[in-house]
């Protein structure tokens, strides 16, 4: 929600967010929530919507940290290079036991388990509103149980990508009752997130507050494109499948919200309309999402850390000098080669540049602008403060992620129609039938041009390794848990029942 950062600094100040520390309990090593009075919680659908908040709040906190969503997904044997940091470039190099502060906080997976305990405590409680305030009705709550479920969904996703196998909470731990427990499957995991996104999808709208309708008093325009509905779902349940190499599934999932994302009021956009930071998907305007997490200029949830722009952006965008990480003219041009392309093209006659993907392009150092909200979009390089959309997935990515699910499954002529559809929406020739180009590179290639700066390329890498098997290294990583995390030294110390990532023993 607009305003769910600001409802989740009340909510922590009012519950306490705490770390059990204590060597006598040996709970779980994660964040717990101390409810206090019984009397005071709990009580009227103003706590709903304040939980609720601090769900959305505490899932912003979890994915931005340290830059985590990025660091995870792009930097880490990615297109970025770190110019300075030497941080930056051990994750980039898979050192990730090496002793930067980064790092120690990038293994500790508690963060996740915070936002996964507020939504179960929402989950089990909820109901208790509803039989003390009349205002709260069956369906609001329908609604709020089902974000609450959705998003810690996302979490336990989220989580098995960083580490495989993770602890799995289906209850809340506020009453003390888990003592020390080992991690769970992958697979028992991921079986557990999609159960919870196919009962969660029954519930969710499309849309929220449509017509005369409101939703905790608010119309339509409050709720677009902030919270999780029936399309976030699907799109997770897709991704989900994919992951684990189910295509079928995967096929099936992706197809549902191609067929049905316009009664979410969602769209596909042109470059400019894209990376407009006033009025573009990552900018303050209140397009529609599948899954974005909002940090809102106008409700005092700009920052300026937390955000990609603090990593990408330098001299002439902003003052610092020059940015954390980059994308060299060497990779540009390797995936960029298409003089036509609308996000990023050099005119072979003119020489002139497109600017929608980077700027400053003879500069000494290229500056990946495409995200770009200082301030509510409209700020200038003498106010670093971000206001960007944090944007997990989006329709783009869906119809790609169809057709790599068609491709797996040899349907060829339809990966080709959903490739396309993304190719000549980006001024690129479309991809032939008789093309000597592979198809699943030729897909997986446009997801690299396409979602650069989104956290998706350390994924997406996985995934075709799996599928192809013929990239020895990633493939090497793979066989050996390599593509995980190492677990943090604290979560360790304090849970006897838990060993480190074999990769990382």
């Amino acid at each position: 929600m607009k305003r769910y950062n600001r409802w989740a600094v009340i909510l922590v100040m009012s519950l306490g967010i705490t770390v059990f520390t204590s060597s006598c309990n040996k709970k779980l090593d994660i964040v717990a929530s101390n409810l206090g009075s019984e009397k005071l919680e709990w009580q009227s659908i103003s706590d709903t919507r304040a939980h609720l908040m601090g769900i959305y709040g505490l899932m912003r906190s979890a994915t931005a940290d340290n830059y985590g969503h990025w660091v995870y997904g792009e930097i880490r044997c990615g297109d970025f290079t770190s110019y300075s940091r030497a941080d930056l470039r051990a994750v980039r190099e898979n050192k990730l036991k090496s002793a930067y502060p980064l790092l120690k906080d990038l293994t500790d997976w508690r963060r996740f388990y915070a936002v996964i305990n507020a939504a179960s405590l929402f989950i089990e409680r909820a109901p208790e509103v509803m039989e003390k305030d009349k205002r709260y009705t069956e369906r609001d709550m329908k609604y709020d149980v089902a974000q609450a479920r959705t998003i810690r969904a996302l979490m336990y996703f989220y989580m098995v990508r960083i580490w495989g196998d993770v602890p799995l909470l289906k209850d809340s731990y506020d009453n003390g009752s888990f003592v020390e427990l080992a991690r769970s499957s992958e697979a028992t995991v991921l079986s557990f997130a999609e159960s919870e996104l196919l009962a969660a999808a029954q519930d969710l709208p499309y849309r929220y507050a449509v017509g005369t309708q409101s939703y905790y008093g608010a119309l339509y325009g409050t709720w677009v494109g902030v919270l999780v509905n029936k399309i976030t779902a699907y799109s997770l349940l897709a991704h989900v499948a994919a992951w684990q190499g189910k295509y079928i599934n995967a096929e099936v999932y992706s197809r549902f919200v191609i067929d049905n994302y316009s009664q979410a009021s969602l769209e596909l956009l042109t470059t400019p309309a894209l990376v407009n930071p006033t009025d573009g998907l990552f900018g303050p305007s209140t397009r529609a999402q599948i899954l974005a997490i909002r940090s809102s200029y106008e409700f005092g949830e700009a920052t300026n850390t937390g955000h990609i722009e603090s990593l990408t952006l330098g001299y002439p965008i902003v003052t610092k000098a020059k940015p954390d990480i980059y994308v060299s003219r060497d990779t540009i041009n390797k995936l960029f080669d298409d003089v036509n392309d609308t996000r990023f093209g050099i005119d072979s006659i003119s020489g002139l540049v497109r600017t929608n993907y980077f700027t400053n392009y003879n500069g000494d150092i290229p500056i990946f602008s495409k995200i770009k909200v200082i301030r509510n979009g409209a700020g200038d390089s003498d106010f670093s403060i971000f206001g960007s959309n944090l944007v997990f997935t989006r329709l783009e990515e869906i119809y790609l992620l169809q057709a790599e699910a068609k491709a797996v499954l040899n349907q060829r002529d339809d990966a080709i129609k959903y490739l396309n559809v993304i190719k000549e929406r980006r001024g690129l020739k479309p991809y032939i039938s008789n093309s000597p180009k592979d198809l699943l590179e030729e897909i997986f290639l446009e997801r690299r041009r396409e979602l650069m700066g989104e956290g998706w390329r350390w994924y997406d890498q996985i995934r075709l390794a799996k599928i192809k098997k013929n990239n020895p290294v990633m493939n090497d990583l793979i066989q050996k848990g390599g593509i995980y995390w190492p677990i943090s030294s604290d979560v360790l110390e304090r849970n006897s029942k838990l060993v480190q990532n074999s990769y990382w023993k």
